[in-house]
């Protein structure tokens, strides 16, 4: 699945997408992590026309497998967008 975030400048989205991927596989070192600490459990909620939760699904093990970070740039006032394809283990469709 493809999720499209806005990275507001504080707290920085960027910082927390990277420290994510970071858990996956350290470019630095070479190392990869453990699938217990990169897998993260997400909550989604499908709002309705006036704002209310009609959905809620719960996407367990979620992990990274494509990141792309928006152009930042100071000619435009748009927010940068980061977009992130997810792969969770399972989901359950809460209500």
């Amino acid at each position: 699945m493809t999720i499209d975030l806005y990275d507001p400048i504080v707290p920085s989205g960027a910082q927390a997408v990277m420290e994510w991927v970071r858990l996956h596989h350290e470019s630095v070192t070479g190392r990869d992590g453990y699938a217990e600490f990169y897998k993260k459990d997400i909550i989604i909620n499908v709002l309705g026309p006036v704002g209310d939760k009609i959905e809620e699904w719960i996407c367990k093990g979620c992990q990274i497998t494509k990141v792309e970070f928006g152009e930042l740039t100071w000619e435009k006032d748009d927010p940068m967008a980061i977009s992130l394809t997810i792969q969770p283990d399972y989901c359950i469709l809460n209500y």
